[in-house]
């Protein structure tokens, strides 16, 4: 049995999206560390949990989650006529 590569990604807390990254402002500058904020639901924190995933896992999330985005503008497309 083939070992499955570990990725090492960060998640939101509040609404468990995988959309998180660092906000570089004023703070920053002077020093201090960056906070991190989801880019779905604008949470920020210091620094978000990490989960411990297998590749494959993931890839077939991120394909789940673009059909979903498919049908959802295709409806709208429907809706529309």
């Amino acid at each position: 049995m083939a070992k499955q590569e570990k990725i090492k990604v960060k998640f939101c807390p509040k609404c468990k999206s995988f959309e998180v990254g660092y906000v570089f402002g004023l703070s920053s500058w002077l020093g201090m560390s960056p906070k991190m904020r989801c880019k779905k639901c604008k949470f920020e924190m210091p620094s978000f949990p990490v989960l411990t995933i297998d590749k494959k896992t993931l890839k077939k999330a991120a394909i789940n989650k673009k059909e979903k985005i498919i049908k959802k503008s295709t409806k709208k497309v429907r809706s529309k006529k």
